[in-house]
Order: C-alpha cells, then sequence, then structure tokens
C-alpha cells in the first residue's frame, strides 16, 4: 500500500525492531512466574530456552493473553505480573543489544518526529535508550502502563495517542514499525479511527529480529523488512 503523501512521523514498537530484548525479557519473565506462582520455571516449556520462548510470545496477541494461557493464571496474578515488570526490568543486567545498522539509520531520519508505542514499560525503554544514547531521537513513548488494560495492542489507542503527541499535522504518513502481527493490526486499526482525517498509517512488518516471518499473520503489512538497511531504505523512499 504506496501513498504519495509526506512523512510526518515514525512510530517504533520496542522490542524486536530496535533492540533484541528477548533474552533479558526471558529472564524476567522466569523470575515473575517463580514469584507469582510458587513454582519453578523450568517447569514450564516455553520458558526452557529462548527460542521457546520467543515462538510463545509472537504467537499470542498480547502480554496479558501471554501470562494468562501459557501459564494457566487468574487475572489477579497476571495483574500481579504486571505490576511487577518495570521493576523486574529496572534490576536486571541481562546484556540488551541494539541491532545492528540502527544507529547509521537514525541519523538519516532525525529530522522527523519519531515515538515508541510498546508493551514493555515506559521506565525501561527509556533508560536502555538512554544508556544506548538513542534517547535523543524519541520525543515520546508509550509503555504498556500507560495504556488501559483492555485497551492494549491491537486496539490502536496507545498508537492514536501517540500520533496526536508527535504531529499537530491534519495530513500526512505516519509509519509504525513492529515485529508482531499484533502491531500491524494496531495499525490498520488506529487507519480506521483516523479515515475522516488526512492521516494514514503505514506498517512495517520487521523481519530481521527472529526466524519467524509474516506467512501466517491474517493482517499482512503493508511493506516488510527483512534487513534494518530495508527498513530505512523504505522510511527514505517517503521522506524524500
Amino acid at each position: 500500500m504506496a501513498s504519495d503523501k509526506r512523512l510526518i512521523a515514525v512510530i517504533w514498537d520496542y522490542d524486536g525492531t530496535l533492540v533484541d530484548t528477548r533474552h533479558k525479557n526471558l529472564n524476567v519473565t522466569r523470575k515473575i512466574i517463580e514469584r507469582i506462582t510458587k513454582r519453578s520455571a523450568d517447569e514450564f516449556p516455553m520458558l526452557e530456552n529462548i527460542e521457546e520462548y520467543h515462538r510463545a510470545t509472537m504467537e499470542t496477541s498480547n502480554w496479558r493473553k501471554f501470562y494468562r494461557e501459557e501459564f494457566e493464571i487468574g487475572e489477579e496474578q497476571v495483574n500481579e505480573a504486571g505490576s511487577l515488570w518495570t521493576e523486574y526490568q529496572l534490576n536486571d543486567d541481562t546484556p540488551v543489544k541494539v541491532f545492528e545498522g540502527i544507529r547509521e539509520g537514525m541519523l538519516s531520519i532525525g529530522t522527523v518526529p519519531q515515538g515508541i508505542v510498546s508493551q514493555n514499560s515506559k521506565s525501561s525503554v527509556k533508560r536502555q535508550l538512554e544508556s544506548d544514547g538513542l534517547i535523543k531521537y524519541f520525543s515520546h513513548i508509550i509503555g504498556y502502563e500507560e495504556v488501559a488494560m483492555d485497551k492494549q495492542k491491537p486496539e490502536p489507542d496507545g498508537l492514536i495517542s501517540c500520533i496526536k503527541d508527535l504531529s499537530d499535522s491534519e495530513d500526512g504518513t505516519i509509519f509504525y514499525i513492529g515485529d508482531h502481527e499484533t502491531d500491524i493490526q494496531c495499525a490498520t486499526r488506529a487507519n480506521q479511527v483516523l479515515t475522516e482525517t488526512g492521516l494514514n498509517v503505514l506498517s512495517i512488518g520487521i523481519l530481521y529480529g527472529s526466524e519467524l516471518n509474516s506467512s501466517k499473520w491474517k493482517t499482512q503489512p503493508d511493506y516488510e523488512a527483512k534487513s534494518v538497511q530495508e527498513l530505512f531504505d523504505i522510511i527514505a523512499k517517503h521522506k524524500a
């Protein structure tokens, strides 16, 4: 789906697009599950290794459903897991790596307003971006805790809020970059909300962070990027 409208903002999902957080998120999840279930994390197959964990998270629409279905816990325990996430993220020292090419790519779009809409915590995202020297590129960050529990992705509320904060324009294109079908669905729903405006949300499906692909996604992205370079090439064509 192409657009000849000028590019007015770029919004990212955080995990799997800017940085590879899989190992850290696995370690944090193991600790949280052991605390709230009083069971060893080794009892849960999806927590045995990074491949199983990543598969399970990619096949689940959002973090609440992941905890509820994969660990068979109730809403009270899911809420407890959510309340612990930021604390455990900030206290975990598992290395997180920025995807190669992101820093160079940022220089090419530095004048375009950028934001983040993530199901990670805002505090954790900000601290990591500050550590990596990338925080200067992002004028607005929305974490899961800033969105009502029943409005988490794929609902578009967080994305719509970020769009409003980043742009005062009534006409133009916004890219939403994500590595999960839920991100693509979120962009699609945002477009439906903005249908009466001159704003157009285009999704870019990121395929460079894992071995998974989008072939089984019911909602297909407007663009796919199999490398960081390909991602920034897509953005550059709309920025010109």
